[in-house]
C-alpha cells in the first residue's frame, strides 16, 4: 500500500522537525528515520557512514538487470538558522497552504516527494526499471557525503535527478563558483592621525572595486562581497583587513581565469594574497533523461524551457562523473537559506507525480 496525500505530508513535516544544521550536519537521526519510513513499505536500505554522525542512504529499486539505473539525489542536511525567524524554525507551521521550517524548500520537500514516489514504484509490479535513491550529507559545506558515495558506487547510473527548489522548472545545469579569501596588509597609526598609516579596510575596498569591475563584463557572472573583517580598535588605523568573494559564473570562464583576475588586480597591492577556499566547474547535461523531462512536463502542461541554477548543488560531482545530471524540485530556489523558509504544500504532491512520470516514461520501451 503506497502513502496517502496525508501520510506524504506527516512524512514531511516530521523531516522538518530533525535539526541537521551543517555544520555539524548529524544527518543520522533523520537518515534512521527515512530508513525506518522506507523499511515499512518493504524498502530496504543501506546506511553509508561519512563521519561521526554524518552518514548517507542509499536505497534501490532492481527490476532489470540488463538495464542502468536512474538516481534520485537530496541531501539531508540544511544551513544555520539566522536572525529573523518569528518561531522555532525546526518546529514546522502550516499555514495558508504554506509550510515554514528550516530546509522545507531546501530541500527536504524534495527529499520526502522523491522518497513518496519511490515507494509508489517499488510497490508498482508492472515498474520494470532501476531506480535508486540517495540522501546524502554535507551538501552545504563540503559535500563529502555525495563524495564518499561516488568514490564508493558499484551500480552503473546512466541519469540522475536532483529534488532541489527549482519551483517544478527544469534546471540542465549550475553555474560554477570560486570562493575566495584576500587578505590586505596596511599601516596602524593613531586614529587622530590617519595620514600616518595605511588603512588596509580601505585598500580592501579599493581592490574589491576593481575586481568587480574586471570581471563585471562577463555574461552571466556575479561578485558578492559577503564577509568582511578588518581593525582591531576603535581609535587606531587598521592594519590588516579580509574579506571572502563569492563568485558565480558560466561556461564562459574558468575557474583559474577567475582566480587569475584576483591575482592580477592584487598584484597592484603590497602585501595583499588570495586564499582560494573553494572552486566549482559549472555543468550543463543534455542526454536521455533531460529530454524525458522536458517531454514529461510538456505531457502535463508546464513550462519545459530548461534553467541554468545559480546555486550549487551534489550535481556538481555526479555530472563530472559521466552521470547526466538535471536538477527538478518544490520549492522556491529564492526560499534557500532564508528567515521563514517556507514550501507550497501542495508542491510536495505535485513533485510526487512529476517524478513517477518521468521514471516511467524514461524506461517505457526498455523493458
Amino acid at each position: 500500500m503506497i502513502p496517502g496525500k496525508d501520510e506524504l505530508e506527516r512524512i514531511f513535516l516530521e523531516m522538518c522537525k530533525y535539526d541537521t544544521t551543517n555544520p555539524p550536519g548529524n544527518e543520522e537521526s533523520l537518515a534512521l528515520f527515512i530508513k525506518e519510513t522506507l523499511g515499512s513499505y518493504g524498502v530496504n536500505c543501506t546506511i553509508q557512514r561519512v563521519g561521526d554522525g554524518r552518514v548517507n542512504l542509499l536505497a534501490k529499486i532492481d527490476r532489470n538487470g540488463g538495464l542502468p539505473y536512474l538516481l534520485f539525489a537530496g541531501h539531508m542536511d540544511v544551513v544555520p538558522a539566522a536572525s529573523g525567524w518569528t518561531g522555532d524554525p525546526f518546529k514546522p507551521v502550516v499555514e495558508n497552504g504554506r509550510v515554514y521550517a528550516r530546509g522545507s524548500a531546501d530541500m527536504k520537500a524534495g527529499l520526502s516527494s522523491m522518497m513518496a514516489a519511490f515507494i509508489d514504484l517499488s510497490c508498482d509490479e508492472r515498474f520494470g526499471g532501476n531506480l535508486a535513491f540517495l540522501a546524502t550529507c554535507d551538501e552545504e559545506v563540503g559535500c563529502s557525503g555525495v563524495k564518499r558515495f561516488l568514490e564508493e558506487n558499484t551500480l552503473e547510473i546512466t541519469g540522475a535527478l536532483i529534488g532541489e527548489p527549482t519551483s517544478m522548472r527544469l534546471a540542465s545545469g549550475e553555474k560554477g563558483a570560486v570562493w575566495s579569501e584576500l587578505n590586505f596588509k596596511g599601516k596602524s597609526a593613531h586614529g587622530s592621525q590617519p595620514q600616518e598609516g595605511i588603512n588596509a579596510v580601505l585598500l580592501l575596498i579599493d581592490a574589491y572595486q576593481r575586481i568587480a569591475g574586471e570581471l563585471g563584463g562577463i555574461e552571466g557572472l556575479t561578485v558578492s562581497l559577503n564577509k568582511v573583517s578588518g581593525g582591531s580598535k576603535e581609535n587606531t588605523v587598521p592594519d590588516s583587513a579580509s574579506c571572502v568573494l563569492d563568485i558565480r559564473f558560466m561556461s564562459n570562464i574558468s575557474p583559474p581565469e577567475v582566480t587569475g583576475v584576483i591575482d592580477k588586480v592584487l598584484s597592484r597591492f603590497e602585501g595583499a594574497g588570495q586564499k582560494v577556499l573553494l572552486t566549482r566547474n559549472p555543468f550543463s547535461s543534455s542526454g536521455r533523461l533531460s529530454d524525458c523531462v522536458r517531454s514529461t512536463l510538456v505531457e502535463i502542461g508546464r513550462e519545459p524551457e530548461p534553467l541554468t541554477m545559480t546555486y550549487f548543488t551534489d550535481g556538481a560531482f555526479i555530472a563530472p562523473s559521466g552521470i547526466e545530471t538535471v536538477i527538478l524540485g518544490p520549492g522556491a530556489a529564492s526560499m534557500a537559506h532564508k528567515a521563514n523558509e517556507y514550501v507550497e504544500l501542495e508542491e510536495i504532491h505535485i513533485a510526487r507525480e512529476i517524478y513517477g512520470k518521468i521514471v516511467r516514461n524514461f524506461f517505457q520501451g526498455c523493458v
